[in-house]
């Protein structure tokens, strides 16, 4: 009977522990310590970063200083649990005659350093002018 009791136990503690605990192998917790939002509230402000999502840039027109590098970062859309379902392959081609433009890629990150004021407009050159932005030096 004794016997019986302790293999009940030990099969319910190994039932328990392979349940894990956390909502099916999903992370719940958060990872990092959440940014503040910036002045007056709403989203942080980057960092002179324009994402790429899907088809568009965020944000559409960036203002900087002179001197300023800009990064463009590509990103990849996800289906809410944290798994990539595919990364879209997007250009950032500028429109200013300058013949600077990315390679085609569908990640990474793509830097521009804007030595003169001015207004530059750059877009996609996979998917044309519906996904454009511009960049303001001032």
């Amino acid at each position: 009977m004794r016997q019986l009791r302790i293999l009940t136990v030990s099969m319910l503690v190994a039932a328990l522990a392979a349940c894990g605990g956390s909502g099916g192998g999903y992370n719940t917790s958060p990872s990092t310590t959440p940014t503040p939002p910036g002045p007056g509230g709403g989203t942080p402000p980057s960092d002179n970063v324009v994402t790429l999502g899907d088809e568009s840039f965020s944000p559409a027109t960036l203002n900087v200083a002179v001197g300023t590098t800009v990064t463009w970062k590509w990103t990849c859309s996800n289906d809410g649990y944290g798994y990539t379902t595919g990364c879209v392959t997007h250009t950032v081609t500028f429109d200013d005659g300058s013949n600077i433009a990315s390679a085609p890629q569908d990640s990474g990150t793509f830097n521009r350093t804007f030595a003169a004021a001015g207004t530059y407009k750059y877009h996609c050159a996979i998917h044309g002018a519906a996904m454009s932005g511009s960049v303001v030096v001032k």
